[in-house]
C-alpha cells in the first residue's frame, strides 16, 4: 500500500513549492506582486494538473483516495493537487499584516494567502489542570459539527495547529488545540513527564474543555509524540473518542519493542533513565548533575538552531513566526529544568505503542508527510500491518504536514471526518 503512493524523487517536488511573493510598502508594488503570484501559481497548477491527468489515466484517484494503483500515481496526484492549492491560495493574496477577527480569535493571511492564527506573545485561553494553568486555542465553539481535539508534538505547542484551527472551524467543527504541560505557553515545571501523563491530560482536556461525552464524542489528531498522546487518549477512553488521526506518529510499533523512544536523542542518552535519578549516594548525585549540565548545554545549542532544525524536517520554507513561537517557550525561566525532565519522559513511559494501537478499534487515519526524514513512510507501513483498515493519506510535506502543507492536510482531515460521519 505504501508503494502505491509516491515518495518524491529527484527534483519532482520542486514543481510544488509554495508561493511566497515578497511584500512591498507601496500599494502598486503589492498589487503587482499579487498579480504575479496568481500568474505563477496558476501556471504551476496547470502544469501539475496535466501531470495529474496523465497519472489519473493509470488509475490514480488523488491524494485522498488512499488506493492509487499506478506506479508513483499517488505522489504525482498529490503534486497536482498541491499546484491547485497554490493557484487558489495565490489568487487571494493579502498582506500578512491584515488581522481578521474570527469569533474573538485573531487570524491573518500568510504570504501565499492561506489563513492562520496570528501569533500572540501572551498566549490564548487558560485551563487549570492539576493546579497548572495550561494554555489552549479554540475556535468554532458554537458550531454544530463534531469536536476536534488537536495535540502537538515535542517542542511544539497549540499554535503549531495555526492553519488547521481556522480551516476546521470555518468548516463547522468545534476545534480545540492544547498546549501540553511543559510545552508552549503552558507552565514549565519539573514534573515526572511520561506519555501516560500527557495522554491523561488529553483525555481530561477533551472532556473538561472541549466537552466530549459518550453522546458527543471528539475526533483526536496528534503529531509526532502528540500522536502517541492522542493514541493513548483514544485507546484508554474510547467512550469519548469518535475517530483518531496519527500525523507522522512517533513511537516504535514493532511487537517486541520495549516502551519508550524508538531511538534515544542525545539529551535522552545524556540524562539516562528515570529509575536512576533521585538517589542519595554520591554517585547518584554526580550522575544527575552530569545529566543536568549536559541537558543544559544541549538545550542552549538547540535554542540557537531552532530554524535550522525545523528546516531539516520541513519540505517548504519555515517562517519567522513559527521560529519565534518556539523561542518564546525556550525563554521561560523554568525551561531548562523542564527540558531535563522531558528528556526523562521516554524512560518513564511504561506502555507500548503497539499495545495502544491494538486496543483502539475505532476509525483511524494516518496523515503522513511523505518527505519526513524522521518518521518515514515505512513507519506508516508498520502501523498498517497492525491496522490494515486504517486510511492512509500521504501529502507532500515533512514531519509536521499540518503546518508544512496545511491546505492538503486540513482537506484530508475534513474528508476523514465526513467519511466517519456525524
Amino acid at each position: 500500500r505504501i508503494r502505491s503512493h509516491a515518495i518524491a524523487r529527484g527534483g519532482e517536488h520542486a514543481m510544488a513549492h509554495a508561493l511566497t511573493p515578497c511584500a512591498s510598502s507601496s500599494a502598486a508594488s503589492s498589487s503587482s506582486a499579487a498579480a504575479a503570484a496568481r500568474g505563477r501559481g496558476a501556471g504551476r497548477a496547470r502544469a501539475m494538473a496535466s501531470v495529474g491527468a496523465k497519472y489519473s489515466s493509470l488509475g490514480c484517484r488523488g491524494v485522498f483516495a488512499g488506493d492509487a494503483r499506478g506506479r508513483d500515481g499517488g505522489g504525482w496526484c498529490a503534486r497536482a493537487q498541491r499546484g491547485d492549492y497554490i493557484a487558489r491560495e495565490a489568487s487571494a493574496v493579502r498582506s500578512p499584516a491584515e488581522v481578521i477577527n474570527f469569533e474573538g480569535l485573531q487570524l491573518e493571511m500568510d504570504e501565499s494567502g492561506a489563513e492562520r492564527v496570528k501569533l500572540q506573545v501572551e498566549g490564548w485561553k487558560r485551563w487549570t489542570w492539576r493546579g497548572y494553568e495550561c494554555n489552549y486555542i479554540s475556535a468554532g465553539e458554537n458550531n454544530d459539527g463534531p469536536i476536534v481535539t488537536l495535540v502537538h508534538g515535542f517542542g511544539a505547542h497549540s499554535y503549531h495547529w495555526r492553519y488547521t484551527i481556522p480551516a476546521l472551524a470555518r468548516a463547522g467543527y468545534r476545534v480545540y488545540a492544547l498546549c501540553m504541560l511543559g510545552y508552549g505557553w503552558s507552565p514549565k515545571v519539573e514534573e515526572e513527564y511520561s506519555m501516560e501523563l500527557w495522554g491523561q491530560q488529553v483525555i481530561d482536556f477533551s472532556r473538561e474543555v472541549a466537552g466530549a461525552t459518550a453522546e458527543d464524542k471528539t475526533f483526536i489528531a496528534g503529531n509526532s509524540i502528540g500522536a502517541l498522546a492522542a493514541l493513548y487518549a483514544a485507546s484508554t477512553a474510547p467512550d469519548s473518542c469518535k475517530g483518531l488521526i496519527l500525523v507522522n506518529s512517533a513511537g516504535n510499533f514493532e511487537p517486541d519493542a520495549a516502551p519508550g523512544p524508538e531511538k534515544k536523542t542525545l539529551a535522552q542518552q545524556a540524562v539516562g533513565n528515570a529509575d536512576d535519578q533521585g538517589g542519595d549516594t554520591i554517585m547518584d548525585k554526580l550522575r544527575e548533575t552530569f545529566g543536568r549540565v549536559t541537558a543544559t548545554g544541549i538545550f542552549y545549542f538547540t535554542k540557537v538552531r531552532i530554524k535550522t532544525i525545523l528546516q531539516q524536517v520541513y519540505e517548504f520554507d519555515v517562517d519567522d513566526d513559527l521560529v519565534k513561537s518556539i523561542d518564546l517557550a525556550a525563554q521561560d525561566p523554568g525551561a531548562i529544568g523542564t527540558f531535563y525532565q522531558l528528556s526523562l519522559a521516554g524512560s518513564r513511559t511504561k506502555i507500548k505503542p503497539s499495545d495502544l494501537l491494538r486496543d483502539w478499534t475505532g476509525p483511524l487515519m494516518l496523515l503522513w508527510g511523505e518527505k519526513d526524514p524522521w518518521m518515514t513512510p515505512t513507519k506508516a507501513q508498520r502501523i498498517l500491518e497492525i491496522k490494515p483498515n486504517a486510511k492512509y493519506v500521504p501529502v507532500l510535506g515533512g514531519h509536521c504536514p499540518h503546518d508544512d502543507c496545511p491546505t492538503a492536510s486540513s482537506d484530508a482531515m475534513k474528508a476523514f471526518f465526513a467519511d466517519v460521519g456525524a
